[in-house]
């Protein structure tokens, strides 16, 4: 009973560091710069509104989520992770703040739904 105890908590750790490390490494490749235009709460849900290569779209998030940020105008950069991977039910990104260098993003400081329309 113990034996199995043990394995079923060691599987568990071993899915949980892949669940979180795989959106990592796999979307590091899928970046763009977005521009912020301007942010809102509506009934619990963020939504962003931002453009990337003059295309115009929606991030929105729920405001109880701890990585759900009101973001504020200016540049992100906008990184889409793998289908199935996020905590919506739809096509998640992770934002990261501007740096100078864009291929350290550091940590994301929000994720969100895309709405493209």
């Amino acid at each position: 009973m113990k034996r199995t105890r043990r394995v079923i908590i060691l599987a568990a750790a071993v899915l949980a560091l892949m669940l979180w490390a795989a959106p990592q490494s796999a979307s590091q490749d899928e970046h763009e710069v977005i521009t912020v235009k301007s942010a809102e709460s509506n009934n619990g849900v963020v939504i962003v509104r931002a453009e990337a290569n003059k295309v115009a779209f929606e991030l929105q998030c729920n405001q109880q989520m701890l990585s759900c940020t009101s973001l504020h105008p200016g540049q992100y950069v906008m990184v889409r992770l793998p289908k199935n991977w996020g905590i919506y039910i739809c096509a998640n990104v992770n934002i990261y703040q501007m740096a100078e260098d864009s291929t350290a993003l550091g940590d994301p400081v929000g994720q969100y739904c895309v709405i493209e329309k």
